[in-house]
């Protein structure tokens, strides 16, 4: 899934700032357009459409982002496991097979995610609000289109029309934004949420209708998705755990410290969700340097070796790992540095950009903390897509595993501790113990990649 970094490295190479502009806002589009948007989206609707969110501000915010989270924690590894098998197929040149994918796993995540959303919709609201059957109605569909939209961002790389992709992104989010504001002038906070499904929805379409024209589909692959599932259970689990590992301490700070929500089962939390969910998107920087740079540098160099390995001497394969080796370490060292530039100048301006942005409410030493968590999070998700590469598998669904526990314990040990002054720290030890294993087992795996490679060999 590596092409649209070699696209847009092709772009790049054309020079131009113009050129570069486009270039990074394709990457964003693509890599965090519906997360990046729904943020921004928020952001305006409650600066500039306040009005019609007066009844139930902060319900209308909990719903976008419980439907965020759990789209998330429960159905992440299946993303992991059909971006596999599409892989598989368009290596092959199979387009119609990989249309077929993508409509079949499309139609199966409307079903599980319409069955989720019943169960996890506040059922509660008369009083709270005043159309509770239309507001129920507009979570369960702005649920149901999160869930869709997280399938079609792990296939749209494919399309090559990042122009068109960052455009259905700003129309998705224009249209969410107007409708909201003149259907929660007829039906207040209800119609606000059912104006912003809307324009999830219209995104989900559009990207869909752009995949027809070179994607479109021949027949349903439901048992070509099962028996992908079985055979690739480990990549499923890392996924599953990965989504945890990002959300665990979310989850038990909401439920720990937060605020309950009339009418439904959601808490809030602001002191920890405005410093985490911006130092989230800080992500961004490094994703996009990832996707044009050190994954484009590295999968050459893999794909080389790989073509070498059964039939060059032992001394050419030698000389092409060690090629790929010293390209990933340059990449990941490179990474590296915008992070830390970004993180370094994020946390030490946080005194007055936190007031600034969010208020002088916000908690500023939980936002620099998570501000260095993220560092940490940005290498994670790099040596776990190259734990992928290698198919390395159990050893990613286990990195993965440690992120997710030491998040996890760290979390409900400050919460039994009640102690609101380590928000961040949990996040920021589950990051940094997920690199120390990831890290080993990549350098491991690396160094015998041959070997490996030969036992596999072997055994089939």
């Amino acid at each position: 899934m590596a092409g649209i970094g070699f696209e847009l490295k092709r772009v790049l190479r054309q020079g131009g700032v113009l050129r570069f502009i486009g270039v990074s806002l394709a990457g964003t589009a693509v890599v965090a357009g519906p997360w990046l948007l729904s943020v921004l989206g928020i952001f305006l609707i409650q600066r500039y459409a306040g009005t019609a969110l007066a009844e139930a501000p902060v319900l209308f915010s909990a719903v976008i982002v419980y439907s965020y989270a759990f789209s998330l924690i429960l159905f992440s590894g299946l993303h992991y496991v059909f971006t596999r098998q599409v892989s598989d197929l368009i290596y092959d040149e199979k387009n119609r097979e990989a249309g077929s994918a993508l409509l079949s796993f499309l139609l199966v995540t409307l079903v599980l995610a319409a069955a989720a959303g019943c169960g996890l919709l506040p059922m509660r609201l008369q009083g709270t609000v005043s159309h509770p059957l239309l507001f129920i109605l507009a979570a369960e569909l702005l649920f149901v289109a999160t869930c869709a939209n997280w399938v079609l961002m792990s296939f749209i790389s494919l399309l090559r029309s990042y122009t068109g992709i960052l455009m259905t992104y700003l129309a998705g989010s224009f249209i969410s934004f107007l409708c909201t504001f003149l259907l929660g002038r007829a039906w207040a906070t209800a119609g606000a949420l059912l104006g912003y499904a809307a324009g999830q929805w219209l995104a989900a379409i559009a990207l869909y209708a752009m995949t027809l024209a070179r994607f479109r589909p021949s027949r349903l692959f439901f048992r070509s998705f099962l028996s992908y599932l079985s055979r690739y259970r480990m990549l499923f689990l890392a996924g599953l755990l990965y989504a945890w590992a990002t959300w665990a301490d979310k989850v038990v700070f909401w439920f720990a410290f937060g605020t309950r929500i009339g009418g439904s089962w959601f808490r809030v939390f602001d002191s920890y969700d405005i410093p985490i969910f911006f130092a989230i998107l800080t992500l961004v920087p490094s994703l996009i340097y990832f996707t044009i740079e050190t994954e484009t540098s590295f999968y050459p160099r893999l794909r080389e070796f790989l073509r070498c390995v059964n039939s060059e001497p032992f001394q050419k394969i030698q000389e092409k790992k060690y090629a790929m080796i010293r390209s990933l370490g340059t990449g990941l060292r490179g990474q590296a540095v915008l992070q830390a530039i970004v993180s370094a100048v994020l946390i030490l301006t946080a005194p007055i950009l936190g007031p600034t942005l969010f208020g002088q409410g916000v908690n500023v030493p939980a936002l620099q903390i998570t501000l260095g968590a993220v560092f940490f999070h940005s290498l994670f998700l790099s040596l776990l897509i190259f734990l992928f590469y290698l198919e390395m598998y159990g050893k990613a669904a286990i990195s993965t595993l440690v992120f997710f526990s030491v998040n996890l314990a760290a979390s409900v040990g400050i919460a039994l501790l009640g102690s609101t002054k380590l928000l961040g720290t949990s996040y920021l030890a589950g990051g940094i113990a997920g690199d120390l294993v990831a890290a080993v087992f990549l350098v491991r795996s690396l160094k015998r990649f041959d070997h490996i490679l030969f036992i596999r060999a072997m055994r089939s």
